[in-house]
């Protein structure tokens, strides 16, 4: 049985080029296209897709609120992001809202093709080139969270970034504008909150753990 694809574009003439070489697929059928947010919502009742293809940029609501409120009411509906942007802030939102994979246009056909077969079958997938953006991502709020949990302020995490650098207490207290004092009990409270007995092993357990 083939794969109901929704191609949904603000541009004439990608959609109709994407329906076109998609017609060449004799397991995916193209039900529709349409250039909007609104008229996407509307139509998913009748043309009844299994997958769909959908720019960011649309007209009335955007890529993103049209996958949340699509995956809101049809949570076995497959959204993939097409679109030449390749911002954090689309692709993190793309990805928060549900979307099953984010693809740039410049992708080429034969990925697409395989792209919509594969979040049929439930999976997710990145354009290879955004991958490290996600990775980065999980990083820096692994390791907030991390720095949350040891209860480690952000002065805390400089002191322990100079520490690394082989700062002495009285260069950091001269970056920082502290006494030397001040520095001093900082770093007691740091090695305290990783549980080490001195400084060069705080260094080394923030740096075991990803907190520096």
């Amino acid at each position: 049985m083939s794969i109901r694809v929704l191609i949904v574009d603000d541009h004439a003439i990608f959609r109709r080029g994407l329906r076109s070489l998609l017609a060449e697929e004799t397991d995916i059928d193209v039900v529709g296209e349409l250039d909007s947010g609104p008229a996407t919502l509307a139509a998913v009742e009748r043309l009844r897709p299994e997958v769909i293809t959908l720019d960011i940029r649309l007209g009335g609501l955007d890529g993103i609120q049209v996958t949340r409120q699509l995956l809101q009411q049809y949570p076995h509906l497959r959204v993939i992001i097409l679109t030449t942007y390749e911002d954090d802030e689309y692709l993190l939102g793309a990805l928060q809202a549900g979307a099953h994979a984010y693809l740039l246009k410049n992708t080429s056909y034969d990925t697409l093709a395989d792209t919509i077969r594969a979040v049929q079958r439930g999976q997710r997938l990145l354009a290879p080139e955004l991958v490290h953006r996600v990775i980065d991502e999980y990083c820096r709020v692994s390791q907030e969270r991390l720095r949350s949990q040891i209860g480690l302020s952000e002065q805390e995490i400089e002191v322990l970034r100079l520490l690394a650098e082989g700062a002495t207490s009285r260069e950091i207290a001269d970056r920082l504008f502290w006494s030397e004092i001040t520095v001093k009990r900082k770093i007691q409270d740091i090695t305290d909150k990783l549980h080490a007995s001195n400084r060069v092993q705080a260094v080394a357990e923030a740096v075991r753990r990803g907190i520096i």
